[in-house]
């Protein structure tokens, strides 16, 4: 994409931003960095600037655009309903275009081609977060033909501090009798962070190969734990599959009786809406469902909840490309949950559980942060 496809795509929709500025308390990396620069506002600006030939793109925009989290809430609050992730996303492929961007990316676009995960590892040890369920019969998670695939997506499947999200999904599944088998090493990255650098025509060959996999297998529904996975399959992937979030699985499971919640956890509990999860899909109230079903749980929402909830830093690749600023967001979020008075911060996507996690550790902040599967593990007992 260039500057003349951005200018056809783009101009009518960032031309709406009339700067009002009623989405910059709303922004977490303006609130976080306080420049006009890291605000939707400054942003839909240099967009602009950029299609009119007023701004050439460089090092200063590259910063600009691709700090941005992807998050949507600018669009959640704005008057005239400016699609700014959206643009933001097109003038990253721009800027990849004409050469500026995080060069970063080419790294993870490498890491993609060699190992078809984010994180360069042996597509083999996919399967490593199944030595979390005891007494697991060998092959029983793995079958060639099923009704339900899950997908566990990168991140549940290599790093060690979420790896208990697809274990306890899958203990969750086997309980309520879905017969469900997973990918293995011939699952690949949905592609998401592909669309993230800016790349989306990168993110062809893993759809073509995931869809293909879930033919083999005959299944016709798809279960994922990773809010972005269900994002990506939900918006990118040209599919006639039923696709369903862990939310969704466990609050239609509960209501049917597949699975009683006995145990009580008697704490106090606050849930952070996942961006591409609440915002970018539009599944708020399952989750709520799922724990408001935990018995003994006493549960306070957030201030800034559903559609104004305010990314916890993980987004956007900007982990990758500006750590420090997602740090920033990561404490803010924390900050928030601490001011309910909650002891817990529940969420149902592994990068939350990641990001707020370990700025907690770091930061030595007395908050637990789990995800919703544990929760529900905990009470079936």
């Amino acid at each position: 994409m260039n500057i003349v496809q951005l200018k056809k795509l783009s101009y009518d929709e960032v031309a709406k931003c009339n700067k009002c500025g009623f989405c910059l308390p709303s922004c977490p990396t303006y609130n976080a960095a306080g420049q006009e620069s890291y605000s939707p506002r400054g942003r839909n600006a240099i967009t602009r600037f950029a299609i009119e030939g007023k701004l050439p793109l460089n090092d200063d925009t590259e910063r600009s655009i691709f700090t941005c989290l992807g998050c949507g809430a600018c669009t959640a609050v704005c008057l005239s309903s400016v699609q700014t992730k959206d643009l933001i996303f097109q003038n990253r492929e721009c800027q990849v275009d004409v050469g500026f961007y995080p060069k970063i990316a080419d790294r993870l676009v490498k890491t993609l081609e060699k190992t078809r995960n984010i994180s360069d590892d042996d597509p083999e040890d996919r399967n490593e977060w199944q030595e979390l369920i005891k007494e697991l019969p060998e092959g029983a998670l793995e079958k060639e033909h099923a009704d339900v695939v899950f997908f566990v997506g990168c991140v549940a499947s290599f790093f060690p501090l979420v790896q208990n999200i697809p274990a306890n999904m899958a203990k969750i599944m086997r309980k309520a009798g879905i017969d469900f088998t997973i990918l293995g090493g011939e699952e690949w990255c949905c592609g998401f962070p592909l669309v993230g650098t800016g790349m989306p025509e990168k993110l062809e060959e893993m759809k073509a190969h995931n869809l293909q996999k879930v033919a083999d297998v005959g299944a016709k529904t798809i279960v994922f734990t990773c809010p972005s996975c269900f994002h990506t399959w939900r918006h990118f992937y040209d599919s006639d599959l039923k696709l369903m979030h862990a939310t969704q699985l466990m609050a239609e499971l509960i209501q049917d009786g597949k699975i009683e919640l006995t145990r009580e956890n008697n704490i106090t509990a606050t849930y952070h809406d996942p961006c591409d999860l609440g915002r970018n899909t539009g599944v708020y109230e399952e989750p709520r469902q799922v724990i408001q079903a935990i018995p003994g749980l006493t549960f306070k929402e957030l201030p800034m909840n559903r559609k104004f909830s305010i990314c916890c830093g993980g987004g956007g690749n900007v982990e990758m490309t500006d750590p420090d600023l997602s740090a920033q967001v990561a404490q803010m979020k924390l900050d928030s949950i601490q001011a309910t008075g909650a002891d817990m911060v529940i969420t149902a996507c592994q990068q939350c559980v990641r990001t707020m996690a370990s700025r907690a550790r770091r930061q030595k902040i007395d908050v637990q942060v789990k995800d919703l599967t544990e929760l529900v593990v905990e009470a079936m007992g």
